[in-house]
């Protein structure tokens, strides 16, 4: 079996983002559903957006149960694509939801210019997956791919609209005088900076144990204060505001 292939570390790799996936996807799915008992449209964009943008961590995780678990390996192809192709996508829902929560006005300015720039990042993956995959990324070992600087700077460029927005909407909220608003904007603030500082130190620390376990603890976290940004638990929050 393939499971008994992998090393110790890709099998801590594997299987802790695996663990992530599962966890940031349930909570994604938890906003979308609740958003929509609530019939707030807006917010169903935020869960789906928090779904997308977990999808970076899919070829790792959809990797390790096809050939850790069922002895199929992904091809880069494949890999790639489950990796990159929907993050624009979750870009634009996260713009579109933003704008409706801060300002509807804002989407004749900021929507249509991420719109933009997530259309154009959209048919670069794609077109590039086809034609010429080193353009995009090199899957260099079975957890690991290496971005191109081009595919590096629509990353980038992205990874600093979400977190630059989700900053100004949190700091926002915190200035409001509901008590209860004030805790969401600093949750979601919270959230947010754990989410750069838990992507930064994904693609950049040398990976061990200990490094594997910290990024995916402070994703995770991240991912529960994301949640808690948008719907704070009456209990939880009537300590809080007291």
């Amino acid at each position: 079996m393939a499971l008994t292939d992998l090393t110790e570390l890709e099998i801590l790799q594997g299987s802790l983002g695996l663990m992530w996936v599962i966890i940031a996807s349930l909570i994604g799915l938890k906003i979308i559903y609740k958003s929509i008992t609530l019939k707030r449209m807006e917010l169903v964009f935020v869960g789906v957006a928090y779904l997308l943008v977990v999808s970076a961590w899919w070829g790792v995780a959809f990797q390790f149960v096809s050939y850790g678990l069922l002895d199929i390996k992904l091809d880069e192809f494949t890999y790639l694509f489950i990796a990159n192709a929907f993050i624009p996508i979750a870009l634009i829902c996260w713009g579109y939801a933003i704008c409706e929560i801060m300002n509807p006005g804002l989407k004749k300015n900021l929507f249509i210019f991420i719109s933009l720039f997530s259309i154009i990042w959209e048919f670069y993956i794609i077109y590039f997956l086809f034609t010429d995959i080193a353009m995009v990324a090199r899957l260099e070992s079975t957890f690991d791919s290496n971005h191109s600087t081009y595919n590096l700077i629509f990353i980038v460029t992205a990874i600093l609209i979400f977190v630059i927005t989700g900053i100004i909407f949190s700091l926002k909220s915190m200035k409001l005088e509901d008590k209860e608003l004030q805790w969401k904007g600093k949750f979601l603030l919270i959230a947010w900076i754990s989410f750069l500082v838990g992507a930064f130190m994904d693609s950049a620390l040398t990976l061990n144990p200990i490094t594997l376990i910290l990024v995916r603890i402070i994703l995770i976290s991240g991912a529960i204060e994301y949640y808690l940004g948008f719907f704070l638990p009456k209990p939880l929050a009537n300590r809080l505001v007291k």
